[in-house]
């Protein structure tokens, strides 16, 4: 194993996908296991961890509850393990800012895929139009422009325009729009948040801008995707209404 390699943090509470995970990665990684959120936070303060994988169970304690604390230790991103898909858990998820999240049993050739992705990106030398792009994905809701994102990584504005196009085919605002939408694809295919509050988790206050979007991208409305994809049904006091 290389010095250089990067170090990656495995919690879990099961000795077993510690052990499992460390065999799979351990030709690219240096990899950390621990069992407890005290465990994986002293791991935190003493090694540069690149990436973490948290189960989203862990005895009395929930993957998902110890993500601000991660966070406060490390900028590293966070890739959560859960059993079982769920509406809660998705939307938990998306509020806590896990950057990504994968099922049990592990395929490994995806976990290695993702892990590369998000490693590469979050890297120190990683180039700015990558962390830019990494600032869309995370955080859709704001309110990104070109300028703002130029700011934020270092570049003039004119210099920032033409590296991103040349680097992924297409405006800030294009490339927003469409992460968005898929953001707006998942929630209605797998939570029941109305449309209003989906709409507003990707970043959309107008309800007719939103419903305009997404018709653009998917050829329906909200409401007819949700009931295509066979979502479940919206439990909301006050469903709103595709514009």
């Amino acid at each position: 194993m290389r010095d250089s390699a990067p170090h990656i943090l495995v919690v879990d509470d099961d000795p077993a996908v510690i052990e499992a995970l460390t065999a799979a990665l351990k030709a690219t990684y240096v990899v950390h296991g621990a069992a407890t959120g005290k465990e994986a936070c002293a791991i935190l303060r003493a090694q540069p961890i690149a990436a973490i994988i948290p189960d989203a169970t862990l005895g009395e304690e929930h993957g998902l509850d110890l993500v601000e604390r991660f966070r406060v230790l490390s900028r590293a991103p966070i890739l959560m393990l859960t059993g079982h898909g769920s509406e809660e858990l998705a939307i938990r998820a998306l509020r806590a800012k896990v950057d990504d999240y994968l099922r049990k049993p592990v395929n490994l050739k995806a976990l290695r895929a993702t892990l590369s992705r998000w490693v590469q990106e979050h890297g120190p030398l990683a180039d700015p139009v990558a962390r830019a792009r990494r600032i869309l994905v995370e955080d859709p809701e704001r309110p990104h422009s070109t300028a703002s994102l130029a700011k934020d990584v270092g570049l003039s504005e004119r210099h920032f325009r033409r590296q991103f196009r040349a680097a992924y085919g297409k405006t800030v605002r294009r490339y927003l729009t469409e992460v968005r939408m898929q953001r707006a694809a998942a929630l209605l295919r797998e939570t029941r948040l109305g449309i209003e509050q989906v709409a507003h988790t990707v970043g959309y206050p107008s309800i007719k801008n939103f419903a305009r979007s997404f018709r653009r991208a998917y050829g329906l409305t909200p409401s007819e995707f949700r009931a295509h994809e066979g979502s479940p049904e919206v439990q909301t006091s006050s469903p709103a209404k595709d514009a």
